[in-house]
């Protein structure tokens, strides 16, 4: 067996060799899959602080919804379909659309959590109430 030659004294190590591309490879990946996720908090952080716009109408003399739930910072705006005035007011006084004509609104931000009843000043039987949760 010429030229297979084994020197049992020195064992044969194996080594794992980077280059400097592999290590910028690398940890460019890194900061993009830290950079999107840093991106996804951002945005869950500001959908959570964006207000919405709810919309109950004001229709066969009954608001529909006649519950709502939202969050503070929310805006609801009552809308009247109906050919006779109607009104959206609080029973604490918190807010009062007045008379609404058919095809006037109103809208009130809700700046405090809570449960809020309202009635129709007109036709007291057409009630609502708006659940407000942090």
């Amino acid at each position: 067996m010429a030229g297979c030659v084994q020197d049992s004294e020195q064992p044969v190590q194996e080594t794992d060799i980077t280059t400097p591309e592999d290590t910028d490879k690398a940890t460019t990946e890194e900061n993009i899959v830290e950079d999107a996720e840093d991106e996804v908090k951002v945005a869950d952080d500001i959908d959570e602080t964006l207000s919405k716009d709810h919309e109950v109408l004001i229709e066969d003399f009954e608001f529909k919804p006649a519950t709502l739930q939202i969050s503070v910072g929310d805006t609801v705006t009552w809308i009247n379909m109906d050919s006779a005035a109607h009104t959206a007011t609080s029973s604490d006084e918190g807010f009062d659309s007045g008379s609404l004509s058919k095809g006037e609104s109103f809208s009130f931000t809700f700046e405090e959590e809570g449960i809020f009843g309202y009635i129709c000043t007109f036709h007291p039987y057409m009630e609502g109430e708006i659940t407000v949760e942090a």
